[in-house]
């Protein structure tokens, strides 16, 4: 799994295996090795803990787009970088889905106003998070389809007013 995160200090990339994570900053690479894992508690959909055979506790845990991770009394926060799908240029007032997946946070409500390049809903596709943009300022007239709804390639997501 692979996940990328800014911080304070710029973006950071974590890639997790089975018993190391691999840090990737400024094209630096950390390895550290982690132990072996006893046990692993899930609480859907935004957090957990892992146990491992030392007895140490990692705990985790997920509100919007930012990460907490607690460990030997110390805590971090990460916010998740999405990856952004540009829609420049586009004066249609659909939004479509640029790809089939999963609409997992929908911002967009009839009558929300967006600024050119906000956020407007976050679709999954493969294990990653496809943040789909406001192409201009717009107002939302109808919004076609609801969190958690799998989509198709191509399939109107909303329906925009250009502002």
């Amino acid at each position: 799994m692979m996940l990328r995160l800014d911080t304070h200090e710029g973006e950071l990339s974590l890639i997790f295996s089975h018993n190391q994570i691999k840090i990737v900053h400024n094209r630096k690479v950390e390895i550290v090795s982690l132990p072996k894992i006893k046990g692993k508690t899930n609480h859907p959909p935004f957090g957990g803990q892992i146990e491992f055979e030392t007895g140490n506790i990692l705990t985790y845990l997920q509100v919007r787009n930012e990460i907490f991770l607690h460990f030997l009394g110390d805590t971090w926060s990460f916010h998740r970088k999405e990856r952004e799908l540009n829609l420049s240029g586009n004066d249609s007032p659909e939004i479509k889905s640029p790809m089939p997946g999963k609409i997992i946070q929908m911002f967009g409500e009839p009558g929300k106003k967006f600024s050119r390049g906000e956020t407007i809903l976050i679709l999954e596709a493969m294990k990653m998070e496809n943040a789909i943009k406001a192409p201009f300022d717009c107002q939302v007239n109808e919004v076609l389809r609801k969190q958690g709804e799998i989509v198709q390639q191509d399939e109107p997501l909303i329906l925009l007013n250009k502002i």
